[in-house]
């Protein structure tokens, strides 16, 4: 699917967390004057066209909502990474980057999605405001961590544990505290899910099973998972703690 232009939105009103780090009249003035032009992303594959622009330089786009999915394959071996609101990504290929190793790189829509071009004629009206800037370059560090563990949790040796791993990791983002457990409301195809976990998708489907069948997960009829128990590593911290900390540190939104 292609992109669909779906005109101008006030960045600050799309994406108020950005504004944290200015006082009210500061955070009005910079509301008044950063628009940006947003782009609504059909479900589906998804080919990013950095043209959109209008002439300005893409420097990247900002998730305002929605999920998608960038994977990667090297050697026939698939990796998936799980984006959503507030994170910042370059979803085309820089034609001056010199490539050794044979890739492929996908998108797509997990949900419809809507993003924001982020290009240099914004930065340029954004320089007025660094705590914007800082906020950007807070929300990239974030995803790089996130990459990290995700990377982490694929050199666990079992797929049942791995998958554990990482749903408890998308909890920390998409999750919320029900009776019973933790909530992630997020319909994931196995093939999705797999490559974020290194594995293959029928030892997945295999994998998912198990974890069920043992009471550790849950699938309501909805296709979203409740986490029972408490997360896998242990000594880090306790049952009571880890819904209390989704509750002080969660900054998602809930999948379509």
């Amino acid at each position: 699917m292609r992109d669909q232009n779906s005109g101008s939105v006030q960045l600050l009103k799309v994406d108020p967390e950005l504004a944290r780090g200015l006082d009210l009249p500061r955070a009005r003035e910079a509301a008044e004057r950063l628009y940006t032009r947003a782009i609504d992303v059909p479900r589906g594959r998804w080919t990013p066209q950095p043209w959109l622009t209008g002439g300005s330089q893409p420097i990247g786009l900002l998730v305002l909502d929605g999920l998608l999915v960038r994977e990667a394959t090297v050697s026939n071996h698939p990796c998936a990474e799980l984006l959503g609101p507030g994170d910042l990504l370059r979803a085309w290929e820089d034609g001056d980057s010199d490539e050794l190793l044979p890739r492929r790189v996908d998108w797509a829509a997990a949900t419809s999605a809507r993003v924001a071009i982020v290009d240099q004629a914004l930065a340029v009206r954004m320089a007025q405001w660094p705590e914007i800037f800082a906020a950007l370059m807070d929300r990239a560090a974030r995803r790089a961590e996130r990459l990290v563990v995700t990377q982490a949790i694929a050199h666990i040796t079992r797929v049942d544990e791995r998958l554990l791993s990482l749903l408890w990791l998308l909890a920390e983002r998409w999750g919320r505290v029900v009776p019973g457990g933790v909530l992630v409301s997020l319909r994931l195809p196995h093939r999705t899910l797999a490559g974020m976990v290194g594995a293959r998708r029928p030892s997945v489907t295999t994998a998912l099973g198990q974890l069920m069948a043992r009471g550790a997960i849950e699938r309501r009829e909805d296709g979203s998972w409740v986490l029972r128990g408490r997360p896998p590593a242990e000594g880090l911290e306790t049952e009571q703690a880890a819904p209390a900390r989704l509750r002080q540190h969660r900054v998602g939104v809930r999948a379509g």
